[in-house]
C-alpha cells in the first residue's frame, strides 16, 4: 500500500464537492466545525520503463488511500464579521503531518486568510473538467507509475511538470496573507504577499534568498442565455537575491458549460528561475446527467530538465477517461482508466509509460 501522496486539498475536494455535512459543536458565540475526507483507489497497472528501472517490476495491483481530518473554530462578532481557524490533519503517515493551518477573517469586504496556504492565484484557477477521483494534475498517479522522486524529480509538484495549478517558485503552502474581493457582477479578485517560503514559524531568510513573493488573480462566474461560463487569470512575481532573476508565474483558464456538458482547459507557465521554468496545460469535457458524470482529461506538462542538461527538458503526458456516480450527499464511488508518459530529452533511459485501470471511492463528512 502506497501513502506517499502529492495529491493536494483542493484538487482532493473536487472529488467530493458538494458535501455538507459536518460535526458542529457550539458554545456559545464559538463553533467548532469538524469534517473531512477519506478516498481510496484500487487500481491494476502496466508499467514500461527505460533502462534506469529496468529490472523492477512495476505492475500489478495496488491500492492508494488520501484522507484529511480539519478543524475549523470559528466564531462572529456582533458587526457580522466571522473570524475563523482552520487546521488540516494529514490522514496518512506522511512528513507532512499537518497541512494547511491559516486564520480567516470574512465580512462584506470579503475575505482575508492569514497564514499556511495556497496563494490567491492557486486557489482561483479554472482548469479542466475531471471528475476522476486520481486527478490528472495531482501526481497521485505517481502512487502508480514509478515516475516521481529521483526519476522526475521535485518539479512534478506545484511546478509545470505535473500541473497548471501552479505556485511561483513552487513555494507551498507558505506563510502568507491573502485577500479576497466579495464577488461583483460574477467578478472575484484577490492579491497575496509571502515574504519567503517559509511554512512555520523558522528564522527569516535574509537576500540571498528569493523572497516578497506576490500574486495576484481574478476569477469570473456567469450564465448568460443558459451557458455557464467560469474563467480565471492569474499572475505572480518575487525578488531573487542581487544579480538573479525574478521568478514569475502566469496562467488561464475557461470553462463553458451546456445542456449537461462541460468543456474546459487551463494553462500556466514559470519563468525566471534557475531549473524550473515551463508550461503547462490541460483541456477535457465533462458530462454530469443526475447522479453520474463523466469526463474526458488530458494534461501536458514540460519544464527544464533537472538534472541540469543544457536546453534539454522532461515532460509529462497524461490523459483520464473517467465516470462517478454520487450514491449519497457525503459518498461517491468512480472508475477511471489512464495512460501517463514521462520522458527526458537528456536521459532517455528514464522514460516511463503507465497504462492504469482502477476504482475509487470517497466518503466525506
Amino acid at each position: 500500500m502506497k501513502n506517499t501522496l502529492l495529491c493536494t486539498t483542493a484538487l482532493a475536494m473536487t472529488g467530493i464537492a458538494g458535501a455538507a455535512s459536518a460535526v458542529e459543536i457550539s458554545a456559545g458565540a464559538l463553533t467548532m466545525n469538524v469534517s473531512g475526507y477519506y478516498t481510496t483507489t484500487i487500481a491494476i497497472t502496466t508499467v514500461d520503463t527505460g533502462a534506469t528501472l529496468a529490472g523492477a517490476d512495476y505492475d500489478g495491483l495496488d491500492i492508494m488511500t488520501n484522507a484529511e481530518i480539519w478543524f475549523k473554530p470559528s466564531l462572529t462578532l456582533d458587526n457580522g464579521i466571522k473570524i475563523g481557524v482552520d487546521v488540516q490533519l494529514e490522514g496518512n503517515t506522511s512528513g507532512d503531518q499537518i497541512d494547511e493551518v491559516y486564520m480567516t477573517i470574512s465580512g462584506d469586504f470579503g475575505k482575508v486568510i492569514i497564514g499556511s496556504e495556497n496563494s490567491v492565484g492557486y486557489k482561483m484557477t479554472v482548469a479542466a473538467p475531471d471528475v476522476s477521483m486520481i486527478f490528472a494534475q495531482s501526481s497521485s498517479l505517481t502512487a502508480f507509475v514509478p515516475y516521481s522522486s529521483a526519476i522526475a524529480g521535485a518539479d512534478l509538484f506545484r511546478g509545470t511538470l505535473g500541473t497548471t495549478y501552479l505556485e511561483n517558485n513552487r513555494i507551498n503552502d507558505s506563510q502568507r496573507i491573502s485577500y479576497f474581493s466579495p464577488r461583483f457582477s460574477g467578478l472575484q479578485v484577490g492579491v497575496s504577499y509571502a515574504r519567503d517560503s517559509g511554512q512555520g514559524n523558522g528564522a527569516v531568510n535574509n537576500n540571498t534568498t528569493t523572497t516578497d513573493y506576490v500574486d495576484i488573480a481574478a476569477n469570473y462566474s456567469g450564465t448568460f442565455g443558459g451557458v455557464d461560463v467560469n474563467a480565471s487569470a492569474r499572475y505572480g512575481t518575487a525578488s531573487a537575491p542581487a544579480a538573479g532573476t525574478d521568478p514569475e508565474v502566469w496562467g488561464a483558464g475557461l470553462s463553458i458549460g451546456m445542456n449537461g456538458f462541460t468543456f474546459g482547459g487551463s494553462y500556466g507557465e514559470q519563468d525566471g528561475t534557475a531549473l524550473r521554468d515551463g508550461r503547462a496545460f490541460d483541456v477535457g469535457i465533462g458530462y454530469s446527467n443526475g447522479p453520474v458524470s463523466y469526463s474526458l482529461t488530458y494534461f501536458d506538462g514540460e519544464n527544464i530538465d533537472n538534472e541540469g542538461a543544457p536546453g534539454a527538458k522532461e515532460s509529462l503526458e497524461t490523459i483520464i477517461l473517467a465516470v462517478k456516480y454520487k450514491v449519497a450527499s457525503n459518498f461517491s464511488v468512480g472508475a477511471f482508466v489512464a495512460n501517463t508518459k514521462f520522458e527526458e530529452a537528456a536521459t532517455p533511459v528514464d522514460d516511463v509509460e503507465g497504462t492504469i485501470v482502477g476504482v475509487s471511492a470517497s466518503f466525506s463528512f
